[in-house]
């Protein structure tokens, strides 16, 4: 009987398996291939550029809006939707943005303002749709996508806009130069910490307020989340406001990156952000998620890209590399959480074993 025990104890404290080393394993192993064919590719003693501080920062760079965005969307797909608007609102953002500040006259400051208060009022519209309507968030955030694209040509007429630098302070390094193993220099502009600032803020908010755990409740069981005593149209509506205030700031951290408003900068960005939370671990069904692997999953969404041009292949390749890795990583996790279900219903199943057996030897005692 205490053998069993003994036993038991030890599958209870065994290493724990989870989907954030999944996306951990997958972006190292992705990182280590890349690596070493630079290694055997490269002049002997060139240092590799995949694992170079200047890379490292660069893809950083590169992934923080799409970060940023997709914390936002991790929100509303634990709670049970999902946001396809969230690349032509960027679009938008951007064009609105640097449009009002080079042609309608406004300060940047009242530029960006704007901008910011228009995302979260057409997100608003989208979750007050959905929250308060009960209609599937797929075909109410698609229309949505169509509408933004609209206003955004609307607002440009289909024009390019320069911002002639004037959001240089928001890209210009906070540290001074400094070169690499590899002489790249090394950047870290202001966007990169807004991006690591925005995924503590949601970590701990989601980790340990009432309000993360009841969006985690309302996704899990809407129904059962009622009778709980959530009011769960509020909750729903809420993720949506969240949503469009971080999609309105990551875009403009891309504005600053790329300096050009056009409408092609948010075009297929909702693809990224999407598959950043769902490489994360959020499910598609809500109710489930991790903030730090949403984290871990936009920066390898970032790596494929990196490592791809790194090693000059055509954009086709890069697509295929991007889909068979979404592909490996949500499998991978499907089947990492069958054998933990299968493990604890074994550990039930060792339970139920050891109260019979109880239960039979204090019969037999009496």
């Amino acid at each position: 009987m205490s053998g069993d025990g003994e036993r038991l104890g030890q599958k209870k404290s065994g290493f724990k398996w989870n989907s954030n080393l999944n996306v951990v394993v997958i972006w190292l192993a992705f990182v280590l291939i890349i690596t070493l064919f630079q290694v055997v590719s490269l002049t002997p003693g060139k240092f590799p550029t995949m694992i170079a501080p200047a890379n490292l920062t660069n893809v950083l760079s590169q992934v923080s809006a799409t970060g940023i965005m997709a914390m936002g969307m991790a929100l509303v797909m634990i709670a049970g939707g999902i946001d396809l608007s969230v690349g032509m609102l960027t679009s938008f953002v951007v064009l609105y943005a640097a449009k009002s500040f080079r042609d309608f006259g406004l300060s940047l400051e009242a530029a960006l303002i704007t901008a910011v208060i228009f995302a979260i009022l057409f997100e608003a519209g989208m979750g007050f749709i959905v929250s308060r309507l009960n209609v599937e968030p797929f075909i109410i955030t698609l229309g949505g996508m169509i509408c933004f694209r609209g206003v955004a040509l609307l607002v440009v007429h289909s024009q390019e806009i320069s911002m002639n630098g004037a959001m240089d302070p928001l890209k210009t390094s906070v540290i001074s130069e400094i070169k690499d193993p590899a002489g790249l220099t090394v950047n870290l502009p202001p966007y990169i910490f807004i991006f690591f600032g925005v995924t503590v803020i949601m970590w701990i908010v989601m980790r340990f307020s009432k309000y993360g755990r009841r969006i985690y409740a309302v996704g899990a069981n809407k129904n059962a989340a009622y009778l709980a005593g959530i009011d769960v149209k509020n909750v729903i509506f809420s993720t949506y406001l969240i949503n469009g205030f971080l999609v309105a700031i990551a875009s403009l951290c891309l504005l600053a990156r790329v300096n050009t408003a056009i409408i092609t900068v948010g075009q297929n960005k909702e693809i990224d952000v999407i598959a950043s939370a769902v490489i994360g671990g959020v499910a598609l069904s809500g109710g489930k998620g991790s903030i730090w692997g949403v984290f871990i999953g936009a920066i390898l969404m970032g790596a494929i890209e990196n490592g791809m041009n790194i090693l000059r292949l055509n954009a086709e390749w890069q697509y295929v590399a991007k889909g068979l890795i979404i592909i490996g990583a949500v499998s991978a996790g499907a089947i990492v959480a069958g054998m933990q279900n299968k493990r604890q219903l074994r550990m039930k199943q060792d339970v139920s074993a050891l109260v019979g057996a109880a239960i039979d030897h204090a019969a037999d005692a009496e």
